[in-house]
């Protein structure tokens, strides 16, 4: 409700310039209740002839106003004529009033005369026979207009107080049309009525924008917790960039930003670290496996002589006597 209200706030003032123009008119809807004996067509007739009564007199209208024009049919009389058609007399009372007051500003009666097949074409018949720029009708609605525009000057301060209780209770939306609805004419309230209105405004946008800044930090926040990573960090970064930079958590949001990446640095920092020791602790082991193999095949070596000589000294000796005999043969040869 408060976006929609929000949203509605730059087209009150957009409404509002428009609505002032042509020396600050006075504003007043044309308003045709529907009745059982009044057809559609009749209620829809008689509610433009008073919009063309309104705009006839220099006034505007929209549907945000306060104050209304309406009418009262009062049959007076009604008969059958010779020709077998219904005759009906009316009054109809023309009602210029405030609808938040509930106060009339102005009546007018004029008489009219409908002959139909039907009633409710009687009434259609009546209605057409209104002519908006009827000296009587146009005299009641600039009398009516002045009659307002002395409401808003008597009441100036009263409107504001008002406009500033609804501000108070988070009723932007229908302080700020209070205060827009205060016609140039009265341009002293006028000027102090708009300008308040976009104080108000300003006010609640900076409101809305501090609001939803700290839900956005929130629901960040929220995100980081789930995943500290750089998904985490991601998810929590889409958030924060939708905060305006203009709302009261901007700095917290910032250092926030500035908390993650430190997080991710000091992550990225102890991920080197243990990438490091676990290269070095494989280096070494594999140095180890090295040294190993290598103080094994030389242990195997130094086996393998030792085991030579064992077999050289157990199995290679050559019998003193044998020695003697062949050095004997030796010697008695070269003789």
């Amino acid at each position: 409700m408060k976006k929609l209200i929000l949203t509605c706030l730059l087209g009150i003032f957009t409404l509002s310039i428009v609505a002032q123009d042509d020396a600050g008119r006075v504003s007043i809807s044309a308003v045709q209740p529907t009745y059982e004996n009044i057809p559609e067509t009749a209620r829809a007739n008689i509610e433009s002839k008073m919009q063309r009564m309104i705009s006839g007199c220099g006034l505007a209208s929209s549907e945000a106003d306060r104050f209304i024009m309406t009418a009262r049919i009062d049959v007076t009389e009604k008969e059958i004529n010779t020709a077998g058609m219904i005759v009906q007399r009316m009054e109809i009372t023309f009602i210029v009033g405030d609808v938040i007051e509930e106060k009339i500003y102005g009546t007018t009666t004029i008489n009219a005369m409908g002959i139909g097949e039907t009633e409710a074409k009687c009434f259609i018949k009546a209605f057409q026979t209104i002519k908006p720029n009827n000296p009587e009708l146009m005299a009641f609605v600039n009398n009516a207009k002045d009659d307002i525009a002395a409401y808003y000057t008597s009441n100036c301060e009263l409107i504001i107080k008002d406009a500033e209780r609804m501000a108070a209770l988070q009723q932007y939306g229908e302080a700020i049309a209070s205060l827009v609805a205060v016609p140039k004419i009265c341009i002293e309230c006028y000027t102090i009525c708009q300008e308040k209105a976009m104080t108000m405004y300003q006010t609640h946008l900076k409101q809305e924008m501090d609001h939803k800044g700290k839900q956005l930090l929130q629901q960040a926040k929220a995100a980081w917790n789930v995943k500290q990573d750089y998904d985490g960090a991601a998810a929590a970064l889409d958030l924060l960039a939708q905060i305006d930079v203009d709302a009261s958590c901007i700095d917290e949001a910032n250092k926030f930003i500035q908390d993650i990446s430190s997080k991710l640095r000091e992550d990225e920092r102890k991920r080197a670290a243990a990438a490091a020791a676990k290269a070095k602790a494989e280096w070494e082991f594999k140095v180890r496996q090295y040294e190993d193999k290598h103080a094994l095949a030389v242990q195997k070596q130094a086996d393998s002589a030792e085991f030579m000589n064992t077999l050289a000294g157990r199995f290679g000796k050559i019998d003193i006597g044998i020695k003697r005999e062949r050095a004997y043969n030796f010697g008695s040869s070269n003789r």
